[in-house]
């Protein structure tokens, strides 16, 4: 079925007036799998099973099976890019042509990839897609990755992007009162916790923050590890043993992420796991829109950090897809969700606060 995004801006009713849920296409209520994600959980168990037990996966392998390979470059305007560093950080830019000397919002990006993984090439679409929507400058940041760098490098690299392009402002042609970050997975993570970071020490440089599918608890509180993995919270109407063995295999990862991320360093800092965040600080991060998939298996926990941001009075949206599991993002050019996706927080991004 060819869908387009004009299609998917029907919304789903619920009882929270600051959280907006897009149906899987030609659904109505949730609960349904989308075709294309049905397709996905289907090959990906069939692999499972037909696999033999192998030693444990090193980070090579694991950097192999990030991204998407059927994402399409769906631009429409011819786009400036180009590779820099920032502070000796790698960072690639994008812009639009006939734009590219005006003064425009700011988008830094972070990519997924569990910190140990992702890469400016894996978020290239989406980035490119990002900057061909709107009058912005997108600037997609290549943090330090685990094990090689491990925690609070990545942590610092993202930091100081948002620092350097402030003090830098004049010449990178950026409106410094429009400092925008973004990211996903791993890289909504550190969208919460550069976020928070600006708050704590006062600069207040971030204007939006958008988060996409973050990872928000990384500690090993059990109370907390069974209600953000509680199989009996994610419903589906058909195929909901396929869905729980998706969410039960994705966390294996946080095996990795202890081993090469957080290593000796303390898992329940909120500035790892952003979860644990409190107070005022809570309270005054930036106008923040949440982006997850129905049953991603981040989404629990995503989802719990969401309404306690909410409680605590901050200014921050939900936005759910339903039907769609966890890195649809990436599959610009392939799934309407993502290009939807992209549009929804350039919006987000680009609108005055009521």
């Amino acid at each position: 079925m060819n869908v387009t995004t004009d299609q998917l801006m029907k919304t789903v009713n619920t009882d929270d007036t600051r959280m907006q849920v897009k149906p899987v296409p030609g659904k109505d209520e949730s609960g349904h799998i989308d075709p294309r994600t049905l397709e996905e959980l289907s090959m990906t168990g069939e692999e499972s099973s037909s696999e033999e037990k192998t030693s444990e996966p090193t980070v090579e392998m694991m950097r192999a099976g990030i991204g998407w390979s059927n994402a399409k470059d769906i631009t429409t305007n011819e786009l400036m890019i180009e590779n820099t560093e920032f502070a000796g950080i790698p960072v690639r830019t994008y812009v639009k042509k006939d734009i590219a000397n005006d003064v425009l919002p700011a988008i830094i990006f972070y990519h997924g990839g569990g910190f140990f993984g992702g890469s400016l090439n894996n978020v290239d679409l989406p980035c490119r897609r990002l900057a061909d929507l709107a009058e912005v400058r997108v600037f997609s940041v290549e943090y330090g990755l685990a094990p090689e760098h491990p925690y609070p490098e990545a942590v610092i690299n993202a930091h100081q992007s948002v620092v350097y392009i402030h003090h830098h402002h004049e010449e990178l042609k950026v409106n410094a009162n429009h400092i925008n970050v973004m990211g996903d997975s791993a890289g909504g993570n550190l969208t919460y916790v550069v976020s928070l970071l600006d708050r704590l020490y006062g600069t207040n440089y971030i204007n939006y923050a958008v988060s996409i599918y973050p990872v928000v608890y990384q500690g090993k509180n059990e109370a907390l590890l069974n209600r953000f993995y509680d199989l009996s919270a994610i419903h589906a109407l058909e195929h909901e043993d396929l869905v729980h063995e998706h969410i039960k295999g994705f966390m294996h990862f946080f095996h990795f992420i202890d081993q090469w991320y957080i290593q000796s360093a303390d898992a329940e800092s909120w500035m790892i796991s952003p979860y644990n965040v409190e107070g005022n600080l809570l309270k005054n991060m930036p106008r923040t829109l949440y982006i997850a998939g129905e049953y991603d298996a981040l989404r629990l926990q995503g989802d719990a950090f969401y309404e306690k941001a909410k409680q605590a009075g901050a200014d921050v949206y939900c936005l759910r897809y339903n039907g769609m599991i966890h890195a649809f993002m990436d599959k610009v050019g392939d799934y309407v969700q993502a290009d939807d996706c992209l549009k929804e927080s350039v919006k987000f991004i680009l609108e005055e606060a009521e």
